[in-house]
């Protein structure tokens, strides 16, 4: 079986000499969203009525007393985070500040300023006049399911102001692949106010402003999205030419700036409803909630939450950067200020779940591609991996397996470069391989020059070059299939956060070489140090071991055979093989989330030559791990 590029266009683009990924932008780039209405005809009914469900109890929540669980961005992203946007975020428009007729209350305040001066640029270089604030909580907390609430309060917006409360999918998908789900946004084009005005508070007079009308959104990858004038295929739940289930909230008689309102997210396995509080009562957003399926299972994964407040772009009525023609100019007033009170998550449905830090550590060993080689976890592509070649700058080769019965085998297509690489669908934390190697084995001829390397889900990547014709890390360079091992010291260099990889191996070449080749059996592996009483090999010594030894009482087995419970290494599974295990209880990397650990009862008895040997433990009680990711 040979694996190629599957569903995802990577691109590559030279910039600066060196070869960068160029990221598709994070929840907007409106202008491609504007899709066929056909897209919310094969994804959006649910029949009947406002679903009803149950909300349970309260997982986690952000009262904003510090910014421990968030990372402040900075600059202007790609043509203003695909918008056009005129903002630079930076890190000093983002604190905690008292909430304004609310003593002892603390809030999450993001400030846009009208600002300009060095180091307030786009990505060209050029100036901006403006400076807000965005936060994120990516590898910091993510949830999925739910019922997510959170309380905003925004500024005077009118024109150009654009807030949102709103989430992304922790996939290392690009985007809309990976999903968005807009909890709130305000600043809307007086287009899409009037086309909705007629529901929920509109007086169908079409003339609504920005500080009167809040929506919400939710947007995913279909096939059937992708035109010419939409190729990214995003699905946009907003996106309602003919006015048929976007319910935008209107309040003309009091306006919804400078007064907090609460905002809810109702999401399960199997929809998405998003609604507003105003004066104790809530109104949809959305004529039903939206429905999740195969078409949308982007919804089935994890998000991570965001918070800003930009200024302009293609989703207002103000200008886009770099065409001060395209619309009309900011006239909001400045400093404007946007709190966010608290973001509470609660089961609902039953359903909900919050990891705190980044995803659970991988140890020991681990597989990218490899059918035999023992490790303690693997990637499987097609699974939970994908495969992909850039730019089609390969197609797939006729050189069979090292081991098993898979390769990444590929000749070039001639297109002066290629690259290619192992990309796990959720981020990968390898940290604690720092100190180890990522081995793989490849058949390539000698007069090639290429480089293998990693990238993590922040856009970082790292190389190391393999110079034609030189033997490197331990691969030599004789045509045939050969091994290198390389230090992962060496690859990750100053940026990579191993905590968060997104390709776990790429190869590159660059100079345009014609050749076959084949990679395989590729893994990381880190120095090991076993853990004493740690019998059956998981990394934890618990109950599963103590009946190694107890299973085996009384017998003689090779010295030091720690699968047949004798880490005395006496020969023999007694007294001491059993307080080895004991005395070391708990020790290690606890089992996954949710695990009851039993601890041994107080009292132990074990017969032994006839009498009986009683051990004390201090507690009786199981240990409920929960999540160990909270402690991280």
């Amino acid at each position: 079986m040979k694996f190629t590029s599957a569903g995802q266009s990577v691109v590559l683009m030279e910039g600066g000499g060196e070869m960068t990924i160029a990221k598709a932008s994070s929840r907007h780039a409106r202008k491609e969203q504007f899709l066929l209405k056909l897209i919310l005809a094969i994804a959006l009914p649910l029949t009947g009525s406002v679903a009803h469900g149950q909300v349970g109890a309260l997982l986690w929540e952000e009262n904003f007393n510090n910014l421990n669980n968030w990372i402040a961005e900075t600059g202007n992203g790609s043509w203003g985070w695909g918008n056009g946007e005129l903002q630079y975020y930076s890190e000093n428009n983002v604190d905690i500040a008292s909430v304004p007729g609310e003593a002892g209350n603390t809030a999450l305040r993001i400030t846009a300023k009208q600002e300009s001066g060095p180091g307030i640029v786009d990505q060209w270089g050029n100036p901006l006049n403006y400076t807000s604030g965005k936060v994120v909580s990516k590898s910091k907390v993510s949830l999925q399911y739910g019922m997510i609430e959170t309380r905003v309060r925004v500024p005077d917006l009118d024109l150009g102001g654009w807030p949102a409360v709103w989430m992304l999918g922790t996939s290392n998908w690009n985007w809309p692949h990976k999903g968005e789900i807009d909890i709130m946004e305000m600043g809307s084009s007086q287009a899409f106010r009037d086309l909705h005005d007629t529901h929920n508070g509109g007086n169908g007079l079409n003339n609504s402003t920005v500080n009167q009308v809040v929506g919400s959104n939710a947007i995913f990858y279909t096939d059937a999205a992708v035109t010419p004038q939409n190729p990214s295929g995003a699905a946009s739940l907003s996106w309602d030419p003919d006015d048929d289930f976007a319910r935008p909230y209107y309040n003309h008689a009091s306006p919804l700036n400078d007064r907090f309102l609460t905002y809810r997210l109702y999401w399960d396995a199997n929809s998405l409803r998003m609604t507003v509080i105003d004066n104790a009562v809530e109104h949809d957003l959305f004529a039903t909630p939206f429905t999740i399926d195969a078409e949308s299972d982007e919804f089935n994964q994890p998000f991570y939450l965001i918070a800003n407040m930009a200024v302009g772009g293609a989703f207002t009525d103000a200008y886009n950067l770099g065409d001060p023609g395209s619309g009309q100019p900011v006239s909001m007033p400045f400093n404007a200020e946007m709190y966010v009170d608290y973001i509470r998550a609660y089961e609902w449905n039953g359903q909900g779940s919050v990891h705190l830090g980044p995803p659970t550590a991988q140890s020991q060993s681990y597989g990218i591609f490899t059918d035999n080689t023992a490790t303690n976890g693997n990637l499987t592509p097609g699974v939970d991996a994908r495969i992909f070649v850039w730019e089609g700058t390969l197609t797939d080769g006729t050189i069979p397996p090292l081991e098993g019965d898979n390769a990444m085998s590929w000749q070039t297509t001639g297109q002066g470069w290629f690259g290619a690489g192992v990309m796990s669908d959720q981020p990968l934390n390898l940290f604690d391989f720092g100190d180890g190697h990522l081995n793989f084995s490849i058949n390539i001829p000698a007069n090639v020059t290429f480089k293998i390397g990693i990238i993590d889900a922040w856009g970082n990547q790292e190389y190391v070059e393999f110079p034609a014709f030189q033997t490197t890390y331990g691969l030599v360079r004789d045509g045939q299939w050969g091994q290198a091992s390389i230090p992962v010291s060496d690859i990750r260099g100053t940026a990579i956060d191993l905590r968060m990889l997104s390709y776990s191996f790429v190869i590159l070449e660059e100079n345009g070489t014609a050749v076959s080749f084949a990679v395989d059996d590729i893994y990381w592996d880190a120095p090991f140090t076993a853990i004493l009483g740690d019998l059956n090999g998981d990394g934890f010594v618990g109950i599963e071991d103590l009946n190694v030894v107890l299973g085996n009482w009384n017998q003689n087995v090779p010295p030091g055979e720690l699968t047949s419970g004798d880490p005395s290494n006496d020969g023999f599974v007694g007294i001491e093989d059993l307080n080895i295990v004991l005395g070391n209880w708990n020790a290690g990397t606890p089992p996954p989330p949710g695990a009851v650990i039993p601890e041994p009862s107080s009292v132990v008895l074990i017969v032994l030559s006839g009498a009986a040997l009683t051990y004390r433990r201090s507690r009786r009680r199981p240990v409920n791990l929960g999540n160990p990711a909270s402690t991280n």
